[in-house]
């Protein structure tokens, strides 16, 4: 082949090759463009449908009937302000404490504050500022950390709906919200919600509880170097908070102050002035050790308020616990508490002192206070310092066997009720057969014993009670009827403690019940004895309001369960005055100079519980000593010489008053021997009793045969089996005196000697008062 041809040849095939990888390369570039236009179609028109489906989207909260974590609050009469004018004592939140306060009561320079640090397009944007918006998106890639882009609208909606994951689709939604939010409501409504809702430290939301917290005033009072350190908190509220970081704190108020000046909101005057005020500001609120997660510990009696209020919604509304609590928290109620400053002051100074009980740190105790008409006093759930809130409250929750100051209420009060007992009726002092009747194995079933380890016969009743003597109690109780002591606890003094075994149970009437009682059951069944007979159901609080005023719950007017008649409180008034003002009186120790006091002591035979039950004109109160983990007491006189001391400190400015009593109850002197009234010619073993002037005893006529046989000590055959029962009371029975058995020194000076006469007799009778209520 010629050269020319070859050459020819070479030459068209390299052409074509050159061509064909051409179209190749063309080919390949247009189906990758293809591709990427094609995906980039899909995508685009992918996100937009996403952002066309979005752009609808709208918070499901409305702003102007926005309920929030309202902070509930709690009104108590000042010290020494028995009046109707409460003042805020407490506030109830579990980590959020907010007040709301509407837009005119936000100070200009709050507003302004806020919007110069936080938001300074406000109001221009329509609820999203798109530059600051776009400069958060370069920040993000450029720099790769999160620039906060947001608008006080879209802070406001992370706020209310809690919705706060950093995601795209989280932020679209966001900024679809905010604009749809602003066609909704106006500027000032939005401030106004978000000024109610953001974290200002401290546990405060919203700027009417910073400005409590931090300068004890109403926002409103705030001035401006006030309202920037507020606004400062707001970007980091643990970082800025002006308790915790005040210099921080400082620090960015004096930024905001900055921005207002450089923003034209405040002139160079006002901001000089506030510059200067930066520099020494005074907080008043303080970081307390009473502070637990930003919540501050309560007081006993504010916690036995939490738990009555929880109990009387889940009544109210029948709904749960958990709701009950939610509401208390949440819900901004008003709480107006019973609560006696002065007597919670009393008793929170002796039962916090640290040898309140000697050297024994470990003694515990719960107390409480009440007038006669209900009201809650005073509440003591433990001794010492309170470390927390909703802790285990020994007056009100904790159950323990009540001993012998359980008699008055179940043994003594329906006895005279009946009508078949008086002050002086003869009792017999002398073991019960089958004491142990509850299936006890053996033949050691007599009892139960006295403490002194002595049976004394046929003696008064009340001889009795003032000796607390366990088988004069039993035998009465056995007369009576066990059945008739429970249904008399349970039906009207409604304890509700008791189960159904009490009802067969002998050994209650000295304090043997099957699961114990709490100091507030004892304490309101008490009250009776000193308000002509009346059952009030104990309350912590006068009535509750809703956030918007409304009473929901109200305790005022309560009418009371006529627990027993008139006379038998006076008459059994008088019983227990003798525990305390008598020779032999086991509550001697209770005893307040110039004041009258009744009451009874209880300790259980083990040592393990011991109480003191009492009243004086202005209050009843009982309490309760133990340990957590029941065991022997070394000390059983802790309980009286304790309630003394917070009675006494309650009393000390109280004006002198009496108790009243019954007119019906008329007093006259009774031979001790028989238990019937005395005559002209009764021998001088007298006593000044007290009785229902329509159920008076019969005159004695001088024969006293065999009365006041006396039981020897337990060693003798009818008691050498008589184990006493586990949970009844020993009592503090005194000894009578040496010589004859029923010979005891009297207990009323008055009564040295029997009336002379019937006329003396008659003057005698006449001398009484009116119902028992205090006087004054």
């Amino acid at each position: 082949m010629r050269k020319t041809d070859i050459n020819k040849y070479a030459g068209s095939h390299g052409s074509g090759a050159s061509k064909s990888i051409g179209r190749i390369v063309s080919k390949s570039l247009l189906t990758i463009f293809t591709i990427v236009f094609i995906t980039g179609l899909i995508v685009s028109i992918s996100l937009f449908s996403f952002i066309f489906s979005l752009k609808n989207e709208t918070m499901d909260y409305d702003l102007r009937k926005l309920q929030l974590n309202y902070t509930s609050f709690i009104y108590v009469n000042g010290p020494g302000d028995d009046s109707a004018h409460p003042v805020q004592y407490q506030s109830l939140y579990s980590n959020e404490n907010r007040v709301w306060v509407n837009y005119d009561k936000i100070p200009k320079a709050m507003k302004d504050a806020i919007v110069a640090i936080e938001d300074k397009r406000f109001w221009e944007h329509r609820g999203v500022d798109w530059k600051r918006t776009l400069g958060a998106v370069t920040t993000l890639f450029s720099k790769g950390s999160s620039y906060g882009g947001s608008t006080i609208t879209q802070q406001l909606i992370k706020n209310v709906t809690g919705d706060k994951d950093v995601s795209l689709t989280r932020k679209v939604k966001e900024i679809f919200r905010a604009l749809n939010l602003e066609k909704k409501y106006s500027k000032e409504e939005i401030l106004t919600a978000y000024l109610n809702i953001v974290n200002f430290g401290s546990g405060c939301n919203g700027v009417q509880s910073a400005a409590n917290l931090y300068f004890g005033k109403n926002i409103q009072d705030c001035d401006i170097a006030e309202c920037a350190a507020i606004a400062g908190i707001t970007q980091n509220p643990s970082k800025y908070s002006p308790l915790v970081h005040p210099e921080l704190n400082k620090e960015r108020q004096q930024t905001v102050l900055k921005e207002m000046h450089d923003q034209g909101q405040i002139t160079d005057t006002e901001y000089q002035t506030a510059m200067k005020k930066s520099e020494h500001m005074t907080f008043v609120g303080k970081k307390s050790e009473n502070v637990v997660n930003n919540v501050p510990i309560w007081n006993w009696y504010v916690d036995t308020l939490f738990e009555d209020v929880k109990e009387a919604l889940m009544e109210h509304y029948n709904c749960s616990s958990e709701k009950a609590v939610d509401m208390l928290y949440h819900d901004g109620l008003k709480i107006y508490a019973a609560m006696d400053p002065d007597m919670q002051a009393a008793a929170e100074e002796v039962l916090k002192s640290d040898n309140v009980f000697g050297s024994d740190k470990k003694l515990q105790a719960g107390y409480i206070a009440m007038d006669y008409n209900g009201r809650v006093l005073a509440a003591i759930g433990s001794r010492g310092e309170k470390k927390s809130n909703r802790l285990l409250n020994l007056a009100t929750t904790s159950k323990r066997q009540p001993g012998s100051t359980i008699k008055p209420l179940a043994v003594y009060s329906p006895a005279i009720e009946s009508g078949k007992y008086t002050f002086s009726s003869l009792v017999n002092d002398s073991p019960l057969p089958n004491w142990f009747s509850d299936g006890r194995p053996g033949p050691k079933n007599w009892g139960p014993g006295n403490t002194s380890g002595k049976y004394w016969g046929k003696i008064p009743l009340t001889w009795a009670l003032e000796r607390s003597l366990n088988a004069s109690a039993a035998q009465i109780g056995s007369a009576i009827t066990p059945n008739v002591s429970y249904n008399f606890l349970r039906d009207k003094l409604s304890f509700t403690s008791l189960v159904p075994a009490d009802n067969d149970r002998a050994p209650m009437a000295v304090g043997g019940l099957s699961e114990g009682v709490t100091v507030r059951e004892m304490t309101s069944g008490f009250a009776m004895f000193g308000n002509g007979g009346k059952y009030y159901k104990p309350y912590t609080f006068y009535h509750v309001d809703d956030h918007d005023g409304n009473v929901i719950l109200d305790n005022r007017g309560q009418i009371p369960t006529q627990a027993i008649r008139s006379t038998t409180a006076s008459i059994m008034h008088r019983l227990l005055n003798n525990v305390v003002t008598g020779a032999h009186g086991t509550g001697r120790g209770a005893a307040i100079s110039g004041w009258e006091v009744f009451g009874k002591t209880g300790t259980t035979n083990d040592e393990k519980d011991s109480w003191f039950i009492g009243g004086t004109p202005y209050a009843v109160a009982g309490i309760w000593t133990g340990y957590l983990t029941p065991k022997h007491l070394t000390n059983t006189t802790y309980a009286v010489s304790t309630w003394k001391k917070i009675m006494s400190k309650y009393l000390q400015n109280k004006p002198k008053v009496k108790f009243t009593y019954d007119p019906n109850v008329v007093s006259a002197y009774f031979c001790t021997k028989t238990g019937l009234l005395a005559n002209p010619h009764s021998d001088g073993d007298t006593q000044l009793g007290w009785y229902d002037k329509n159920n008076m005893p019969a005159t004695c006529d001088g024969v006293h045969a065999g009365v006041g046989s006396a039981y020897t000590s337990l060693s003798n055959e009818s008691s050498s089996n008589g184990e006493q029962e586990n949970l009844s009371d020993p009592g503090d029975d005194s000894v009578p005196p040496e010589g004859s058995q029923n010979s005891v020194p009297n207990e009323d000076s008055r009564a040295s000697s029997p009336p002379n006469s019937r006329k003396e007799q008659q003057t005698q009778n006449e001398r009484t008062t009116h119902s028992i209520v205090p006087a004054g």
